[in-house]
C-alpha cells in the first residue's frame, strides 16, 4: 500500500468508528471527500434528515494531514492530524428532538474515543493537546455554531504488522476469534477487505463461527460490549 493510500485510509476508520460508537448514534456524521451538497448537512442541522429521528448537530471528517517528520524517533515516524468539524444549531439541538448533547459535549466525546485508540497498520495511536478544539469563522447568514475538533496521532511511514508477509500461496486457512471479555457476552466484528471492523461499516462481517480465508489475507477485528466503547482494532496477516 502506498503512503498515500495509507494516508487516505485513516478517515473511513475514523468515520465508521464514530458511527459504530453509541456517543454518537444520534448524530448525523459526514466524510466530507464524499459527493454531497451543503443542503444535506444543512437537512441534518435543521433536524431533517438527523439520525434516529434527532437533528440540531453533525459531525464532519475531514481529511487526514500528514506534518514533519518527529525528531529523536526510531525509524521514519511522523504526524498525522485528523480534523473533525462539528456543527451545532442552538435552537433545534436543545429541542425536544435535538441530539441530547452540545457541540462541546461532542467535541469532548470524540477526544475520549479516540484517545490512545489504536486504528492498527500505520496508526500508532492518537493523542490531544491540550486545547483540542476551538470555535472556527462562521459564515455570514448562518445559524449553526462551527467548533474544529484536532486530534493527532505517530503515523510509522513503515507500519509493523503482526506476522510476517508469507509467501504466496492458494492455501485457505481457518481463523478462529475469542472474545476476551469476563464473562463473555461480546460482539465480535471482522473485515477482510481491510475496511473498520465495527457495526457502522456495512462490510463488516459479526463472527459466530470459525471461517476461511485465503493465506495472506489481511484480517481486522474488534470487540464490543453493551454500551461500552469498542476495543482496540487488532490487525493481522493470515498464514
Amino acid at each position: 500500500m502506498s503512503l498515500a493510500s495509507q494516508i487516505e485510509s485513516v478517515q473511513p476508520d475514523v468515520y465508521y468508528k464514530l458511527l459504530t460508537e453509541p456517543w454518537f448514534q444520534n448524530i448525523a456524521i459526514f466524510k466530507i471527500r464524499d459527493k454531497r451538497l451543503d443542503t444535506e448537512v444543512n437537512r441534518a442541522l435543521t433536524g431533517l434528515a438527523g439520525r434516529n429521528g434527532k437533528g440540531g448537530a453533525s459531525i464532519e471528517v475531514l481529511m487526514p494531514s500528514l506534518s514533519s517528520a518527529l525528531p529523536d524517533t526510531a525509524g521514519p515516524v511522523c504526524t498525522l492530524e485528523q480534523k473533525f468539524l462539528v456543527k451545532e444549531q442552538p435552537t433545534v439541538n436543545q429541542g425536544a428532538n435535538g441530539t441530547g448533547l452540545s457541540a462541546e459535549q461532542i467535541a469532548v466525546n470524540i477526544a475520549q474515543t479516540f484517545q490512545l485508540f489504536f486504528l492498527g497498520g500505520p496508526i500508532q495511536g492518537f493523542y490531544t493537546a491540550p486545547s483540542f478544539y476551538e470555535y472556527a469563522a462562521a459564515p455570514k447568514d448562518v445559524l449553526y455554531v462551527p467548533l474544529l475538533v484536532t486530534l493527532r496521532a505517530t503515523f510509522a511511514l513503515t507500519p509493523l504488522t503482526r506476522t510476517a508477509t508469507p509467501a504466496a500461496s492458494a492455501a485457505a486457512e481457518t481463523v478462529t476469534l475469542t472474545d476476551q471479555q469476563p464473562g463473555g457476552g461480546s460482539a465480535l466484528y471482522y473485515t477482510t477487505d481491510g475496511s473498520f471492523p465495527g457495526a457502522g461499516n456495512p462490510n463488516a462481517t459479526v463472527y459466530t463461527t470459525p471461517f476461511t480465508v485465503a493465506s495472506g489475507t489481511v484480517v481486522r477485528t474488534a470487540a464490543y460490549h453493551g454500551g461500552l466503547q469498542g476495543s482496540m482494532v487488532d490487525t493481522f496477516l493470515v498464514n
